[in-house]
Parts: structure tokens; C-alpha cells; sequence
């Protein structure tokens, strides 16, 4: 299909592109691997073309406006009728979807004395999925293991947890791993203005008063015994006032410094998360044209919810359908959620 407008979705397929979509869904969140799509067609009646040929786990790319939303495959096509329509469904995901629904397999299965990023890249080889690593990683890790029947992603996310880092799809087919905040601000999101909709949370069920992370760490020449067999990092939440603790154990051998970014990244990503926030615009593109993105920030001014000052964006979905129109839905937390940078790690 050509001549469809440059602001519209189009879903390009083995050098076709489709567009026209009646409505869509496509989610792209700095909190999961892998972004998310769902087209569709639907149309009165029999037109007399030929039936668009899209198969399941064909490579496609989400574009709008020029740039990949999702770079991937189509996971599921569903053709309907009903009395009134027929039509189609297109759903599918990232490249990196593969390296959340697969299991991570590797001979032996254990590193020692590996950076996060060498061990990344050789559980995502198999995958032939590139990745980018923004700023510092923090020290090797002494002993890395994976556990029985772990997916790739959920090894990965461990070892970014202990580095206050965070892995993400950057909608190109590449994978990202480091702090998502790039600090700019792409959009402005004012009351009577701009706001179709917006509600802010509080919930402090989640959070606690003191993090408690305890491993173990190699012994050595010098180290040995307890001075390795109870290692520990510990960081608290001054805004829990009333004592309430949370003892977590590490899965990997660790020293005190990597503990202690543990314990704080708990305790700042779950601060964080307690007060989110949803607000929904017209439109899908900034004020530059560009595609709205997770890892910038938005400028708030909502008085009716409380919300002001600039946030992070951690979720943007791009809606269309008959009720709502074209808009997008921001998700959003406090900055302080995902701006664990990683640390040079000092010596145990």
C-alpha cells in the first residue's frame, strides 16, 4: 500500500507497508523488555481486493513518523466476521520478546570475574540482537550463575538490578542497558490545555523503612570465613517512618558495594513506583514531530490530581480506536524511580 499520510502507523512487512488501521494499541514502557503491538482492519463490507498476505512470525517494523516503534515479528494474525464487519488482527512484539519468552542456555552456565555487559552479550548472541550499553557498568561480577529454567531476560534484569541499571527495547531491534532518564523534556502536559484525562496514586503498601540485601562473596588469600559468608548492603526509605524491613537475598556471590546499590535500587525504584501517575493527549507526535518515547520526561501542571514539576515517562501507549480517537497515554513516575546510575564498585 503507498500514499498513506507520514504521521500515520504503517506496519512494513517483507518491503510492503500496510496503514489504514481502524484502530491500534502499541505499547513501548522502559519497565518491560519488549514493546508491544496490536493492529486492526475492519471494514463494512467486501471490497473485492485481495486479502492482505501476513503470516504469523513474519520480521516486521511499526513506523510512524519515519522512525521504528517496534522492530520484530508478528506473534498472531486473526481474520474475523461478524454481521455487521470483517477484518483483521495483527498482534506481535519486539525482537527482544524472544529473549523474554526463551530460556537462557549456555555452557556451563557460570561466569567468574565477567563484566555485566560481556555476560549479556554472550546470553543474547544466539539471538542475533545487538546490544548498546549507556554509561558505566560496575566491576565484574565475581561469580555469576544462571538458575534452572531462567530466561534470558530474567538473567539479565539480575544483574542489572545489582548494578541499579535497567535493560529495555529501543524499538530499532536493538537492546538497551543503562539508565533509561535521558533528562529531556518532550512534552508539556497542562490542565485545560492539552489533558483529556489524568489520575495520580499514592500507595505505600510496597515500600519500606529498611532494605536489607545479604550474599556471599569469594574467599581469597587474604578473605575468608566469615568475613565472606555474611556480606551485606543495606539502605533505607526515610519517607516510612514506622519500622518496616525487608530482608532480600542475593543470587549471586557479591561483594558490599554491589549489595548496597541492590538495596538502594529496591528502595528508589520502589519509592517510585508508589506514586504513579496516567495522563492522556491528542495526538502521537511531540512538538518536534517526533513519536512520543519512554525515557524522557514530561513538564506536569494538573492541579486537580496534585501533579506537577517534570516526571519521567515510563510507559507511552499509542491508542486509536472509535471511542477515543487518536491519543496517547502517558505512564509516569518520579525521575528518582530509574536514575540508580552504576557506581564504581569500591572494595569489599
Amino acid at each position: 500500500m503507498t500514499g498513506f499520510p507520514e504521521h500515520d502507523v504503517t506496519l512494513q512487512v517483507a518491503g510492503m507497508a500496510y496503514s489504514g488501521w481502524t484502530s491500534l494499541d502499541i505499547l513501548r514502557s522502559i519497565d518491560q523488555m519488549a514493546g508491544v503491538f496490536r493492529l486492526r482492519l475492519a471494514a463494512k463490507e467486501r471490497t473485492g481486493a485481495e486479502d492482505w498476505r501476513l503470516e504469523e512470525g513474519a520480521a516486521c517494523r511499526v513506523m510512524l513518523a519515519g522512525e521504528p516503534l517496534i522492530t520484530g515479528y508478528i506473534d498472531s494474525v486473526t481474520r474475523f466476521l461478524t454481521s455487521e464487519e470483517r477484518g483483521i488482527d495483527i498482534t506481535g512484539r519486539d525482537r527482544t520478546a524472544d529473549l523474554v519468552d526463551c530460556s537462557a542456555i549456555h555452557r556451563p552456565g557460570s561466569w567468574a570475574n565477567r563484566r555485566l555487559e560481556q555476560i549479556a552479550a554472550e546470553l543474547v548472541a544466539p539471538f542475533g540482537i545487538p546490544i548498546d550499553i549507556a554509561g558505566e557498568t560496575g566491576a565484574p561480577f565475581k561469580r555469576f550463575a544462571l538458575q534452572q529454567g531462567e530466561t534470558v531476560f530474567a538473567a539479565i534484569e539480575r544483574m542489572c538490578r545489582y548494578r541499579g541499571l535497567v535493560a529495555w527495547s529501543t524499538g530499532d531491534g536493538r537492546l538497551q542497558i543503562g539508565n533509561p532518564d535521558d533528562g529531556s523534556v518532550i512534552a508539556t502536559l497542562t490542565e485545560g490545555e492539552n489533558v483529556l484525562g489524568a489520575s495520580a496514586s499514592r500507595d505505600y503498601s510496597d515500600r519500606f523503612s529498611d532494605y536489607i540485601v545479604k550474599g556471599q562473596a569469594s574467599g581469597d588469600d587474604s578473605r575468608s570465613g566469615a568475613a565472606v559468608a555474611q556480606v551485606q548492603g543495606e539502605a533505607g526509605d526515610p519517607a516510612v517512618t514506622r519500622n518496616r524491613p525487608l530482608l532480600l537475598v542475593g543470587e549471586e556471590q557479591s561483594d558490599r558495594a554491589s549489595l548496597v546499590k541492590r538495596a538502594r535500587w529496591e528502595a528508589a525504584v520502589r519509592a517510585g513506583r508508589s506514586q504513579p501517575a496516567e495522563v492522556t493527549v491528542p495526538g502521537w507526535l511531540d512538538p518536534d514531530g517526533r513519536p512520543y518515547r519512554p525515557g524522557a520526561r514530561a513538564r506536569c501542571a494538573i492541579p486537580s490530581i496534585a501533579l506537577s514539576g517534570d516526571l519521567l515517562i515510563e510507559r507511552v501507549a499509542l491508542l486509536r480506536d472509535a471511542e477515543s480517537g487518536t491519543v496517547t497515554i502517558f505512564g509516569l513516575v518520579p525521575p528518582e524511580a530509574w536514575t540508580q546510575l552504576a557506581e564504581a564498585e569500591e572494595r569489599a
